[in-house]
């Protein structure tokens, strides 16, 4: 019992710690300023953080789904987001600062191309667009825009190790618990 109780506890754990989500809002959201690599444990190449509030009536003020910031490209063309060691890339919103325009993704390991998005996705000034990919196992993301303008990107989200842990014990814990408890109306072994 006492086996059953933990692993549903471990259980509970691991949902509530299922994905790291980034919203950027710890950044000072200065749009002149890069991400500094290491934050969040990635490296940020052409990536700026930006206020909500920083042009009302933007994309920017429409693609911030956290509280106060969003991520964008500097300079309006492709970003690349990378961690030594590999990610997994759940997804993120998106939404394009000043005019509709398509997005393209690459995920790419050890300098080798694993996988490219299968069409280009379509984002606009008004509503955020969630873009799920589910890549794992990759160490750097690409992502391109095709009109050379910029683009928000908010709840960057990648599965925290831990929780991965986590769950992974849990389920262990509970089938060693399930085959030591001896089923109903069963005589108990001798």
């Amino acid at each position: 019992m006492k086996n059953m109780v933990f692993s549903l506890f471990l259980l509970l754990a691991s949902a509530s710690a299922s994905a790291g989500v980034i919203g950027f809002d710890d950044l000072p959201g200065i749009e002149t300023e890069p991400i500094a690599n290491g934050y969040a444990g990635f490296d940020w190449d052409g990536l700026g953080a930006i206020r909500a509030d920083a042009y009302p009536g933007s994309g920017y003020a429409a693609g911030t789904v956290s509280l106060a910031n969003a991520a964008f490209n500097l300079d309006g063309g492709t970003a690349a987001i990378s961690r030594a060691g590999g990610f997994n890339f759940v997804g993120a919103f998106f939404t394009s600062a000043w005019l509709e325009q398509e997005l393209a993704f690459e995920g790419w390991r050890d300098g080798v191309l694993v996988y490219t998005s299968p069409a280009s996705y379509v984002i606009d000034t008004a509503t955020p667009l969630w873009i799920g990919l589910g890549w794992s196992g990759i160490d750097t993301l690409l992502i391109y825009n095709s009109s050379g303008t910029q683009w928000a990107m908010d709840e960057f989200t990648v599965p925290e190790p831990a929780s991965l842990s986590l769950l992974g014990a849990a389920l262990a814990g509970m089938a060693v618990a399930r085959r030591r408890r001896p089923r109903a109306g069963a005589a108990p072994a001798s």
